[in-house]
Parts: structure tokens; C-alpha cells; sequence
């Protein structure tokens, strides 16, 4: 009975230390860690089915959800029928493509419309999202002057025009690829189980994509989920990908150094925090 007992205390201890190391800072300390002001600090909404990161917005004084979504180079985007709710007038309309370059269909351009978002008020063209079941979707061009750090796990986001802490942080910093025709799309240097290939963060894709291309290289090897990754390697850290789906980055890939060959999703993404420093040309991963 008495080893039962311990065995039971000692799971209780274990499961507490556990639960310690999660345990979720305030944004006073999340702010004082991450170099931020506390109104620099937004909240997240980590969106249950695909594990987005959502921001609260305003257009012309609706309030929305929105994406962040790292990946849009179009700008922000809403579904036909939000931009109906709204009263949006369409002035035109715009052809949209996948990753490998394939156009998915025409889609309309509305009228400009006040948005607020990041404490922030700017007057913008709205588009019409490919995505029905996402109300809206913000690009990362409108933070272009900032450095931006995404917490999927304390649900915070901060803003500023600092730099990252240099001390007390385990982290690794990438040069970030610029690429003038993909606006604020982080994309980076690192390893695919050994082989070095361009790698985009997307916060805006539920998992791992990996080119079909590097799939056939590499020999990736298939199961009932997608592929396989024994290890993708940023600097320090590691992660092992075992449900990776097969796709075309081709499309993404023009006046880049190389092709891009990985994007890593919102599952990875989250395991990690995430800075872009865009006036400093820098991607940060860090703890």
C-alpha cells in the first residue's frame, strides 16, 4: 500500500513540475522578458481547429477576428460574405494562385475601408479572402517598421521598434531572405534531415508542407498522415515532423536564392516563440 502511495505522490510531483514549465507569464513579465512596452503587447486567439493565430480588428467599426497570416502577400482579405455584411462596393477583381503557381480562381477587389488593428487606424483596400470559413486575414506588410514576436502559448503578440533582448533568452537568430515581391514573408536558412533548403514560417498553414520535389530527394517516406521529417534543424532547435503534406512551392519561390522547400505551419510554429525583425532583417527563434 505505502508503495503505492509514493508511486501515486511521485506522478503528482512529476505532473506539478510538468505543469510548472507551461505555467503562462502575465504580460507585465512576458513584456519585461521580450523587450515590449505592455500597450506594444496584443492579445491571441488561438483558433481551435486549425490552430491559427486570430487578433482582434475593426473594419469601418465592425468587429472581426482576423488572422495573422504571414504568408498573405495579397493584404487584408475578408470572405465574400463579411464584405456583404459590410456593404463593401467590388471595384475589381483579382486572380489568385497556390504555392505551385496554379491560379485557383478570380476574386474581388473592394472598395477602401477603415481598419483598426494594433492600435492602430489606417484606410486600406479590402480584399475578398480564398477561404470561406476565416472571416478575415491580415498580412504581415502592415508591420514592415516593426519587430514583431508571436507567443502561441501565453496567446500574446508584441510590436515594436526595439530589438530582441540580448541576454537571458536561449535563442537562435536567421538572417531573413527579403524578397521585394513577397513583402514581410519570413523565410529563412535551414535543414531538412541534414540537407540545407529555404524554409517559410506560416503561421497562416495548419502543418508542415514539403515540395514534392524534396520529398523524391530526400526519400521521404510516406504514412497514412503525409510524410515523414526525422528532423528539421533551426540553429539549436529541432523538430521532428510526422504528418508533412506533399505540395508545390514553386509558385512561391521566384527571385529567391534557391527554391523554398519546407514551409513549417502553425503545429510547429506554436512550440517555439517567433520574432520577424524586419527593420533589422532578422528571424528570431527563441524559448
Amino acid at each position: 500500500m505505502k508503495k503505492r502511495i509514493f508511486i501515486f505522490l511521485g506522478i503528482l510531483l512529476l505532473s506539478s513540475t510538468l505543469a510548472g514549465c507551461r505555467q503562462e507569464l502575465s504580460i507585465r513579465e512576458w513584456s519585461n522578458r521580450y523587450g515590449f512596452a505592455e500597450d506594444e503587447v496584443f492579445p491571441l486567439e488561438i483558433g481551435e481547429k486549425y490552430g491559427f493565430p486570430y487578433v482582434d480588428a475593426e473594419i469601418n467599426g465592425q468587429q472581426i477576428k482576423m488572422m495573422f497570416d504571414t504568408a498573405n502577400m495579397v493584404g487584408i482579405s475578408i470572405s465574400a460574405e463579411l464584405a456583404e455584411q459590410l456593404g463593401l462596393d467590388q471595384t475589381g477583381e483579382m486572380r489568385c494562385f497556390d504555392s505551385g503557381g496554379r491560379c485557383i480562381g478570380r476574386f474581388a477587389v473592394f472598395e477602401e475601408a477603415k481598419v483598426k488593428v494594433f492600435g492602430r487606424e489606417n484606410t486600406a483596400t479590402i480584399y475578398e479572402s480564398t477561404a470561406d470559413d476565416i472571416d478575415g486575414f491580415l498580412p504581415p506588410s502592415l508591420l514592415l517598421n516593426y519587430r514583431v514576436t508571436i507567443d502561441y502559448r501565453n496567446k500574446l503578440m508584441g510590436i515594436a521598434k526595439t530589438g530582441f533582448p540580448e541576454q537571458g533568452i536561449r535563442k537562435e537568430v536567421f538572417p531573413l531572405i527579403v524578397n521585394p515581391l513577397n513583402p514581410g514573408m519570413p523565410v529563412i536558412a535551414g535543414f531538412v534531415n541534414g540537407e540545407k533548403v529555404l524554409i517559410l514560417l506560416d503561421t497562416g498553414s495548419s502543418r508542415t508542407c514539403v515540395d514534392e520535389r524534396l520529398v523524391n530527394k530526400l526519400n521521404l517516406p510516406a504514412n497514412e498522415r503525409g510524410y515523414e521529417i526525422k528532423e528539421v534543424r533551426l540553429g539549436a532547435f529541432r523538430f521532428r515532423i510526422k504528418n508533412a503534406k506533399k505540395v508545390s512551392l514553386a509558385g512561391i519561390s521566384e527571385r529567391y536564392p534557391g527554391p523554398i522547400m519546407l514551409i513549417l505551419g502553425s503545429d510547429t510554429i506554436a512550440k517555439v516563440v517567433f520574432t520577424v525583425d524586419y527593420p533589422n532583417q532578422k528571424v528570431i527563434i527563441s524559448e
